[in-house]
């Protein structure tokens, strides 16, 4: 069994980022015609309850000419990282100088920020991973369990056929770096490889999950549609 991580197409801006944007439905096309053109079939599918992934799943199937019914499990959705700006946020800057005068650089009259992920991402990422409690928004262990038990619940021992999923960046890393025994913050290096619509795949033996390719973006390369935001 290959199970197909996909990561969602290009999202809107960062004051409406569940959706696609117009390039991410071209994004999702191109999977679809990609994945097509390889001879891929898929035997289930499933998504994450958000929008820009369910989105990515209906062009791409809708391009595959794939009938397989989508399952939605809310599990494969991204952490909150609004949710880490509004509550968390805040916070930091009245506290971390350099904090406040990376967001006075990178955010604060400069609209191509969110076409990026900027420095305060990260040091907003770095404090919720390193235990930082944030209201109303799951702890990065919460987080790291509810994903690794959705992929539980995909893994059939000694079953064929190709599976997807539909999902973000996060959880396709996570899955990735399990499959290596990476643990860490180089979780998040991988997840900030991947590209919007790109696929990595991981094959089932008996002995678990095996990585078998990461980041495959080429389809999206002769239309200069590479994005990662």
């Amino acid at each position: 069994m290959r199970l197909y991580l996909i990561r969602h197409g290009q999202a809107g801006s960062r004051q409406d980022y569940d959706r696609l944007s117009e390039i991410g439905e071209q994004q999702a096309v191109l999977l679809g015609k990609a994945l097509q053109d390889s001879g891929v079939s898929l035997s289930s599918v499933w998504s994450g309850s958000m929008v820009r992934q369910r989105e990515t799943a209906r062009v791409v199937l809708e391009t595959m000419g794939c009938s397989s019914p989508l399952a939605i499990d809310d599990r494969w959705n991204e952490f909150n990282l609004d949710g880490l700006w509004a509550e968390l946020g805040p916070r930091m800057l009245a506290s971390d100088t350099v904090f406040a005068r990376l967001y006075s650089q990178e955010h604060l009259d400069n609209p191509t920020a969110e076409r990026r992920t900027t420095a305060c991402d990260v040091h907003l990422i770095r404090a919720w991973f390193g235990g930082e409690a944030v209201e109303g928004v799951e702890s990065w262990e919460c987080f790291r369990s509810r994903v690794l038990g959705a992929r539980e619940t995909i893994e059939r021992p000694g079953a064929a056929g190709n599976v997807a999923v539909f999902t973000s960046a996060t959880p396709a890393g996570l899955c990735c770096a399990s499959a290596l025994g990476i643990d860490g913050e180089r979780i998040f290096r991988m997840a900030a490889a991947l590209y919007n619509a790109s696929y990595s795949v991981l094959r089932w033996r008996r002995n678990g999950w095996f990585l078998e390719s990461f980041n495959n973006a080429g389809h999206l390369a002769p239309a200069g549609l590479l994005t990662e935001r």
